[in-house]
């Protein structure tokens, strides 16, 4: 059955051809961090200690060469060559619960018209357990001393990345579908020592996505074929009939009885480079107390993808072109790390610029018209964490930390946002004076969020309730020499 529904009928409030096209790329450009770990779309588990402290005191915090993931002024800090490489694997769990289903009543309203029994759509229809896969998060750290005043830095680690995935017939499939994102952020750094105490580093920003989405029909098939049958009961005098006929035509009946709910939308494939910059300062008082301060700048990117639609008959598939400007928010983060003895108290406060993540606006490369343009209500959020370390003698240290991550703006189902807590432990083990492992796990619990959603390309509105936690597990290993 290839033509199961009209793009032009009432059901669709705007041409779903260019709407899915920049709802692809904004999903493709702005899914991040396994959905679960970190306020709106960004990742925070970029090194296996500083996860066992929740992050607390990461900006200042030099037992590795991470340091410089956030901060890159730590590099001056050290007086050999360091390097630290690791990674996190990332088990989600989103459970995302219907709260209404918006073409019941016009379900209904058909079987008592004509009398048939069509399955009239429930709640527990846009239930899903788990519509985020596992994911894995590497990272690797390389800190060069140049001299006695200056230090050269460089690390790789991941910004944002996903792997979500709906069922294909799930459906709410134009606001699901399946979206797997990876990125990569390569940061080079300077870092001067001034006097004895105080440490400047500033540093460059590239960063790389690329990004496969596909998004499935869902309702969309059924609520023009619902629209297109009550709208001609409604203008005969004989509505039985006239919806009968209707029924009868075996394409609508089909979109009707949920055939096409997993037919493919449209997919997306495309890449990106963004850049940017970065700036810290490191009070670097004793071996035992430090105070860091870093600001991380925005990455304005410009991402193309190449995209396949269905045509407005529903026969064939259209390629093309798009692009969609896009900045993602600035960073700021203070962090302390203060040792008494075999104790070190760590502290932890960041502020990310969500305010200036006002909407997106999509344009054609064909004829640069404007394809799609949404506003999205965030503010700024800042992130607060503390953190616990206690040496065990010369060779383990125990870690501990908690964190609360406030949420940046209303939820999606492809970005379920909320307010996030966390819970870590981890271990270091320094094997000799060159060499130590770090090994952490976290738990992070979000807030139980109700919401409601509107697909902008049927017109419908749905209720969800979303449930988030993960569990993340990090090793790392550091060389020193």
């Amino acid at each position: 059955m290839k033509k199961t529904y009209s793009f032009k009928q009432k059901v669709f409030k705007k041409n779903v051809m260019s709407t899915a096209i920049i709802k692809a790329m904004v999903t493709a450009t702005v899914m991040a961090s396994a959905q679960v770990s970190a306020a709106g779309f960004q990742v925070n588990v970029q090194s296996a200690s500083a996860l066992g402290n929740a992050n607390a005191g990461f900006a200042a915090n030099t037992d590795n060469a991470a340091v410089i993931a956030t901060n890159p002024a730590a590099a001056a800090s050290f007086d050999k060559f360091a390097f630290s490489f690791g990674g996190a694997y990332v088990e989600p769990t989103v459970e995302t619960t219907g709260d209404n289903a918006p073409l019941a009543g016009s379900y209904t309203a058909l079987n008592q018209l004509i009398q048939d029994d069509f399955a009239v759509p429930t709640k527990s229809d846009y239930n899903v357990e788990n519509s985020v896969n596992t994911s894995t998060i590497p990272s690797v750290y390389a800190v060069i001393p140049v001299s006695s005043k200056l230090a050269i830095g460089l690390a790789g680690y991941t910004n944002y990345g996903t792997n979500t995935e709906f069922p294909d017939n799930y459906a709410a499939g134009l606001l699901g579908g399946s979206t797997k994102l990876t990125t990569f952020n390569l940061n080079p750094s300077l870092a001067f020592k001034v006097g004895s105490k105080l440490r400047l580093g500033v540093g460059a920003q590239i960063v790389y996505g690329s990004a496969e989405l596909e998004r499935n029909l869902g309702d969309a098939a059924a609520g023009t074929a619902l629209t297109t049958v009550l709208t001609a009961a409604s203008t005969s005098p004989d509505p039985y009939t006239a919806a009968d006929s209707y029924v009868s035509n075996p394409q609508i009946a089909g979109s009707l009885a949920g055939m096409a709910r997993g037919e493919t939308a449209f997919t997306l494939e495309g890449d990106d480079i963004g850049f940017g910059w970065n700036a810290g300062v490191l009070l670097d008082l004793n071996a035992n107390h430090k105070i860091g301060v870093s600001y991380r700048s925005e990455v304005e990117l410009t991402f193309e993808g190449d995209y396949s639609k269905r045509s407005d008959d529903g026969l064939t598939m259209n390629t093309g072109t798009g692009s969609l400007d896009l900045s993602l928010p600035a960073i700021a983060e203070l962090g302390g790390f203060h040792r008494f003895g075999d104790v070190a108290l760590q502290y932890g406060v960041v502020w990310t610029e969500w305010s200036s993540f006002e909407g997106l606006k999509g344009i054609a490369s064909e004829d640069h018209s404007v394809l799609f343009e949404k506003g999205y209500n965030y503010e700024d959020n800042i992130r607060y964490s503390a953190g616990l370390s206690y040496y065990l003698g010369s060779k383990v240290i125990l870690r501990a930390g908690y964190a609360l991550d406030e949420s940046a703006g209303d939820t999606t189902i492809s970005i379920p946002d909320s307010e996030r807590q966390w819970y870590t432990a981890g271990l270091t083990f320094n094997i000799s004076k060159t060499l130590s492992i770090d090994l952490a796990a976290a738990y992070i619990v979000g807030e139980e969020t109700s919401f409601e959603e509107t697909d902008s390309n049927t017109g419908l509105t749905y209720a969800f309730t979303n449930k988030a936690e993960a569990i993340v597990g990090s090793a790392q290993m550091n060389l020193v020499f």
